[in-house]
């Protein structure tokens, strides 16, 4: 019987040495993503721990933010400005409503659609958490120089900039999927 053929070992096929995948383990901790992830769970927990004591999350008081902002602002405009779902917002809009912290009214030029407006207690307590907020953000940044904390606002609005316009291609390309997927139905 003759011999199997003999195959070299592909590049791809040949096991990793424990150092190499220590390496590349190494800079994916490092990387931007991580990085990213890693500031934005402290951010996070910060500015919940700011808004608590007014009574709302950190999520709340960006519809607040928002509100104030844009009065009149709909559930669905937030829930694209938020990168969350319209049902997260609704409930979100109905606890700050229960609160007595905005009303919902139809908005007189689109009937079903209801708008959102800060009542005066929503109004005081969002100008009382931009305060809280400013002092996290102060106490966030303690170790940068000014300048550094301008550069990094910097690179991060550039950053946000990229990636919206990724996630935009990205959906686009999607909805592409979509439509050739159903078109060839």
């Amino acid at each position: 019987m003759p011999d199997a053929p003999q195959h070299e070992p592909s590049e791809q096929s040949a096991p990793t040495p424990p150092a190499v995948s220590a390496i590349k383990s190494e800079r994916l901790r490092r990387g931007l993503l991580p990085l990213v992830m890693q500031s934005f769970f402290y951010t996070r927990r910060s500015f919940d721990d700011a808004m608590r004591s007014h009574g709302i999350t950190g999520s709340q008081a960006g519809v607040l933010s928002r509100i104030y902002d844009q009065p009149g602002i709909s559930g669905a405009e937030l829930s694209r400005q938020m990168l969350t779902t319209p049902q997260a917002v609704q409930l979100m809009l109905a606890t700050l409503e229960r609160k007595g912290l905005i009303a919902r009214e139809p908005d007189p030029t689109q009937g079903r659609v209801l708008g959102s407006r800060l009542t005066d207690v929503g109004r005081e307590v969002f100008l009382a958490c931009l305060t809280d907020a400013a002092e996290a953000d102060k106490m966030l940044s303690m170790s940068l120089s000014a300048e550094e904390r301008l550069n990094l606002i910097e690179l991060l609005e550039k950053y946000i900039r990229g990636t919206q316009q990724s996630v935009a291609r990205g959906l686009e390309d999607h909805d592409d999927q979509d439509r050739r997927t159903t078109a060839a139905s």
